[in-house]
């Protein structure tokens, strides 16, 4: 009797589940796209797109849409669409059982604006990927200027990580290192306010608070150096004041050389 039970419940079984995706298939056919929810994450530092630009993107694909069933409308390629967007991170798109198609985007969030000697501008997020200004949204994040590498394979690829000739942009890749540093720490968050990279492949620090000029050199040591100038701060400038100094020098090994105005 086991043996038997054994075989006819994995046939019940396996019956149920192609009733179950036959039903869902024939239901799927007659269902109507009622509506579309756009979700999108809101953020201070992500207002590149409105959801009335994720609609007239998914629209421009697809322009029979509304009214029609879900079974004839392919959400791969809407989503991969809306990807193509250099401002999306990721979109993934879903209907429940009531005909209302969902859309949930999120916009890439830069933590830093390039501004090259070339006159040409660029957002950069925490991973690495290059976008460019559009439109009058302006996020209040850090500036960096100075003599970055400008070429072809820049602007075509998008993305400093998985370049192909990523020595040729070490600078790129050494100053995402540095704004992820600052991003991730409350003080130096607000207390940095520019980066600037020099002729001498260095950079250099513009603080919010103090009238002075902080050479920080290369990314090599980085959590030293910064460790090293708070100690300044807090144990230095208590006594001095902040504006004793015109330049805080950290870019040798374990030094703090400061330069009286």
């Amino acid at each position: 009797m086991k043996k038997i039970y054994s075989v006819i419940l994995p046939v019940i079984l396996i019956a149920y589940m192609l009733t179950s995706l036959s039903f869902s298939a024939s239901r799927n056919a007659i269902l109507l796209c009622n509506d579309m929810q756009i979700m999108m994450d809101d953020t201070i530092n992500s207002g590149f797109l409105t959801k009335a630009n994720i609609e007239s993107l998914i629209l421009s694909e697809e322009k029979d849409l509304l009214g029609y069933p879900i079974s004839k409308i392919n959400t791969r390629i809407l989503e991969e669409r809306i990807r193509n967007s250099p401002y999306i991170k990721s979109a993934e798109m879903f209907y429940d059982l009531e005909g209302i198609l969902y859309v949930n985007v999120a916009q890439r969030v830069p933590v830093v604006k390039v501004l090259t000697k070339n006159g040409t501008s660029y957002y950069m997020d925490s991973e690495g990927f290059l976008f460019s200004p559009t439109g009058t949204f302006t996020p209040h994040i850090l500036i960096a200027n100075g003599y970055f590498t400008e070429g072809s394979e820049l602007r075509k690829s998008k993305d400093i990580i998985n370049l192909e000739e990523k020595d040729k942009y070490s600078e790129w890749t050494d100053l995402l290192e540095l704004v992820n540093f600052i991003e991730k720490d409350k003080f130096w968050k607000s207390q940095v306010v520019q980066i600037y990279y020099n002729r001498n492949q260095e950079f250099e620090l513009i603080p919010r608070v103090g009238a002075h000029q902080i050479i920080f050199g290369t990314t090599d040591g980085m959590k030293t150096k910064f460790m090293n100038l708070k100690t300044l701060y807090n144990e230095g400038f208590a006594y001095e004041g902040w504006n004793k100094y015109g330049i805080i020098n950290l870019k040798y090994d374990n030094q703090v050389i400061c330069t009286k105005r």
